[in-house]
């Protein structure tokens, strides 16, 4: 079947477009389109043209693959120029998604009836750029323009109903009349009617302002840009303004960012798919959660509002009628309760054995063919599968604080998950919406190890000179919405607490380890939750301020270990605990508890906010230059021989094989 077919019956042309699996455009199909819509041209039987999908999508948008190379031919702004020049009223018939392009697409049309299941927005400022054919120029004059802030530069989706408020569909209808209500609204239309063309009404500065306000406040530049576009097509002509669209547009497609932004968005699909396997998934619609504190509650939160039915297991009765105030959600104290559960997450604390003896528990209620998982942060999934008598359905799944917000999910397999326990959670980490990374086991898995490189680092930048708040500041400059020690107080203090104690016997007694973050918890110091951490908390001082205590602990500790402090700078902050991240990705390379570079960088900036405009950890180092980076893991190296000693080459102007391995997956 050709990409775009032609039909006309009664004076109105019919294009079904059929670009299997979503009708993404490419160019194939934007010269299938142009090709079809020229062909109407001088057509005097052709009162009117209607555009529509033969699946489920009208046109889901760019393929972002495509905007790595030189643009090719013909380009969306030359299809949508061919459209407008049809002497014909033309209708876009729009059922499921319509995004970016697609909706520049429909926009380019002279209405646009949708049915119930539309979905329109904006993506491109999430991929370092603006929209390009006419989106900052055609948006605003049917939205007004506070609204096509709001759109274009959050990138949010609306709904059918939502977009025929705002004037971006012209009707909405059931699905099945959508066909027969677009040709009716094209039949009634007395001539064309060029979005581009129509009158921008003038917006007071206060309302703009106002639009504005709600973005982000370190918003990145290309959002910017696409604000000063929108506010600028209020005093050009449509065309004039879409000269200028285009030039923005092909400026910031090919600049770092944007770049880096791609490179995310193929890394999160390739981490997909390793969860992929040739078994059928089994049905999950009622998820039993074993845990009503933070974590069981905001898990809880998370699958209620993906659609599951939510029960939640705990002892406690005041921790049960919590949860019963959430919504969609049900609180039992009996692990009866879970017995209808398809699938069962253990949300208790940190603890082998009490997690072993819940899962023991919890076997004795569900089916058999419910499927257990852990969200332990850093226990051996190993040694938790053998209480259990089936251990083909358990497996981890390990969410990131706050559950219900974190977009990160990593996907363990234990020893012998079998593959439709996989295929499963795949199916549901996606419909809660998350982005997964297939980990191996090994203790703290992926993020977290990375992570834990990332705080040891920052602990001996204090205790060789830097301050809490100076370490802080230097992520915080770079783009991290959060530093490491406000992230450990705002998590909890005792949560590493924990794992430092239980790593404790193990321990290479030459390793470097500070003790400080310990020294506060043994203060009953845990951080924001008891007023006290690295900073001190209050009401008037809810996001902290230093403490003299902590820095009197700090002067301490350094006397203790013969430490002069000395200045350090915020280049050296950030480029020893990026090198030490580095260093542990390297060496989780090794082990195979990761499969691909990629996957790491997904797992910083969708679980701990590393700024994706770099593209994560791994990609910013990449692209440092040689000599510079070797300099880097050799100070790192010199932090502590033992933690990094997989950068020892290094001190003698080498770059690390398995580190360089890492870098070339990654290399720009």
């Amino acid at each position: 079947m050709p990409i775009v077919s032609t039909s006309v019956e009664n004076s109105t042309a019919v294009l079904v477009i059929d670009n299997p699996p979503v009708n993404m455009g490419n160019t194939a199909m934007r010269t299938a389109l142009l090709e079809a819509i020229t062909a109407l041209e001088g057509r005097t039987d052709v009162l009117n043209v209607v555009i529509t999908t033969a699946g489920r999508h009208f046109y889901a948008g760019s393929d972002i693959a495509e905007f790595d190379g030189p643009p090719s031919e013909p380009q969306l702004p030359a299809v949508i120029a061919a459209l407008e020049a049809l002497p014909v009223p033309v209708v876009a018939a729009i059922t499921g998604l319509a995004l970016g392009g697609g909706l520049e697409f429909a926009l380019g049309c002279d209405a646009r009836v949708g049915d119930t299941s539309a979905r329109v927005g904006f993506p491109e400022v999430t991929l370092g750029f603006l929209p390009g054919a006419g989106g900052t120029v055609r948006t605003p004059r049917l939205t007004g323009i506070p609204k096509a802030i709001d759109l274009i530069a959050t990138a949010r989706q609306i709904d059918a109903d939502e977009a025929l408020s705002l004037g971006i569909l012209d009707r909405v209808v059931p699905p099945d009349e959508l066909l027969d209500a677009a040709i009716a609204y094209a039949r009634s239309m007395p001539a064309k009617r060029l979005v581009r063309d129509l009158p921008l009404a003038p917006a007071a500065r206060t309302q703009i302002d106002a639009a504005v306000a709600l973005l982000p406040k370190r918003s990145r530049p290309n959002i910017l840009e696409a604000v000063a576009l929108i506010e600028q097509s209020a005093h050009l002509s449509g065309p004039e303004a879409l000269v200028l669209e285009r030039e923005a547009f092909h400026r910031l497609r090919v600049s770092d960012e944007a770049t880096n932004l791609r490179y995310l968005f193929f890394a999160r699909r390739a981490a997909a798919k390793d969860l992929r396997t040739t078994a059928s998934p089994r049905k999950v619609r009622s998820v039993g959660i074993a845990g009503a504190g933070t974590m069981g509650s905001s898990l809880a939160r998370a699958f209620a509002a993906a659609g599951y039915d939510v029960t939640v297991y705990d002892p406690n009765a005041a921790a049960v009628a919590r949860v019963n105030e959430i919504t969609g959600v049900s609180g039992t104290d009996a692990l009866s309760g879970l017995a209808k559960a398809d699938l069962v997450v253990d949300a208790v604390f940190e603890d082998m054995q009490v997690k072993t003896a819940l899962f023991r528990e919890i076997e004795e209620h569900v089916r058999a063919d419910t499927i257990l998982v852990s969200n332990t942060s850093y226990l051996d999934l190993a040694e938790l599968s053998r209480s259990l008598a089936k251990t083909s359905r358990f497996a981890g799944l390990h969410f990131f604080n706050p559950a219900d917000r974190n977009p990160l999910v990593e996907v363990i397999r234990a020893p012998h998950t079998d593959d439709a326990t996989i295929a499963t959670l795949s199916v549901v980490v996606s419909r809660l919406g998350k982005t997964p990374i297939s980990a191996g086991m090994g203790d703290g898995f992926v993020a977290n190890r990375i992570y834990a490189a990332y705080r040891s680092q920052a602990e001996f930048l204090v205790q060789d000179g830097a301050s809490p708040q100076q370490v802080d500041a230097a992520l915080i400059s770079f783009g991290f919405p959060i530093g490491p020690f406000a992230v450990g107080d705002l998590s909890g203090l005792n949560i590493a607490w924990s794992r430092h104690k239980r790593l404790a016997a193990t321990r290479d007694p030459r390793q470097r380890y500070v003790t400080i973050a310990d020294q506060l918890c043994e203060l009953g110091r845990f951080g924001k939750k008891s007023g006290s951490g690295w900073y001190r908390y209050g009401a008037d001082q809810p996001r902290g301020v230093p403490d003299p205590r902590t820095d009197a602990l700090i002067q301490a500790d350094r006397v203790a270990h013969g430490i002069s402090p000395r200045d350090i700078d915020d280049e050296e902050i950030r480029s020893r605990i990026f090198a030490a991240m580095l260093c542990a990705a390297a060496s989780l390379m090794q082990s195979g508890t990761v499969q691909r570079a990629s996957d790491i960088d997904v797992a910083l900036t969708e679980g701990f906010a590393f700024p994706r405009h770099v593209g994560g950890p791994i990609r910013h180092l990449a692209r440092m230059p040689h000599a510079e980076l070797v300099d880097t893991l050799a100070a790192t190296y010199r932090s502590c021989s033992i933690t990094f000693a997989i950068a020892a080459p290094a001190v003698n102007g080498e770059l690390p094989e398995a580190i360089s391995v890492l870098l070339r997956q990654v290399a720009p």
